[in-house]
């Protein structure tokens, strides 16, 4: 059989899939300067060689979903009078500062009302989709959690969605699977990330994957970190050789993806919530993707999220018991 993938690092960009992306933001080196001949459809925004900060339209922002005119107002409430250059690394903010930002945003027409469920909001950005452009404006951004309430949109080095298999420097070869799941219960399965566990976890996938026998601890655990509340879809634990490891797990399907802050909720809970001291983290992202094959990838276990990369990543498809020999290769 061909070697899956295994590499040390990920490609860092991905693809945008919010109609925001087709915004044009093109530098103009003198304010006197017509502007550029740029499809208006696409976009009005344009900043000046003094690198000030520009905006969107209020026609661009109406193009956009509810969730990213929030955004874009937290973002300018928290960038005002700055500049690129003087934009800081890490934004701290609170929860009253979205809840100003929202008011900000229905007293100007562009939100019908309030969102009352923040977390929401930031779930959309740790699985949905990425920041829209006029965020980018001196790099890109994560919103991460600091404490309960209190949060920071940290510059990052890649967007946070992990795009399969755009986030990887290579392509995985395909591994058919015997299903293991019955056709019956295979009917019944949704498209999200309990379909996923569900087929996933009837194969035994996740030990194929690492290489030793992995067992289930924990399901679908809400908890608290040192920086708040997070979720971790399953928990598994098992012994490489002699060194005990515990196995964080979040899995995705639909229109949810796999992220770079999802993996650092992985490894913190490894690190912070671990009943055995010194454990292995080994934090597992599953996604399946519009195509029917299942995604595993493997993080680092760094608790800092500049420094998490992926080990390795397999791709699975699953086919009946009988039809199984003939697509191995």
């Amino acid at each position: 059989m061909a070697e899956p993938f295994e590499a040390p690092g990920s490609a860092m960009d991905s693809a945008e899939d919010s109609p925001a992306h087709n915004i044009l933001i093109t530098a103009v080196l003198d304010r006197r300067s017509p502007a550029p001949d740029v499809d208006k459809a696409s976009s009005d925004i344009w900043f000046t060689a003094d690198a000030m900060l520009s905006q969107m339209t209020r026609a661009e922002l109406l193009r956009l979903a509810e969730y990213d005119r929030i955004a874009i107002y937290l973002f300018r409430r928290l960038t005002k009078g700055l500049t690129k250059a003087t934009i800081p690394d890490e934004l701290s903010f609170s929860l009253e500062d979205v809840r100003e930002a929202m008011h900000l945003a229905v007293s100007d027409g562009l939100l019908k009302k309030v969102v009352k469920n923040v977390a929401d909001i930031k779930y959309t950005y740790d699985a949905r989709r990425n920041f829209p452009p006029e965020m980018e404006q001196g790099g890109q951004r994560v919103w991460l959690q600091v404490k309960k309430g209190e949060y920071k949109l940290v510059r990052t080095s890649r967007r946070n969605l992990i795009v399969l298999p755009d986030s990887l420097p290579g392509v995985p070869i395909t591994e058919h699977i015997p299903d293991q799941t019955p056709k019956f219960i295979t009917a019944m399965l949704g498209n999200d990330e309990q379909a996923v566990f569900t087929r996933v976890r009837n194969a035994g996938l996740i030990s194929t994957f690492l290489g030793f026998q992995a067992m289930i601890i924990q399901g679908h655990h809400r908890t608290s970190v040192s920086y708040g509340q997070i979720e971790v879809d399953e928990v598994q634990a098992g012994i490489e050789g002699t060194q005990g490891t515990i196995i964080p797990i979040s899995g995705k399907g639909g229109q949810d993806k796999l992220s770079w802050s999802q993996a650092l909720n992985l490894n913190t809970y490894g690190k912070e919530k671990s009943r055995i001291p010194n454990l292995a983290i080994k934090s597992l992202g599953l996604w399946r993707d519009d195509a029917k094959t299942v995604w595993i990838v493997q993080f680092t276990p760094h608790t800092d999220i500049h420094s998490i990369d992926i080990v390795k990543a397999r791709r699975f498809r699953f086919v009946d018991d009988h039809t199984s020999d003939e697509h191995r290769s």
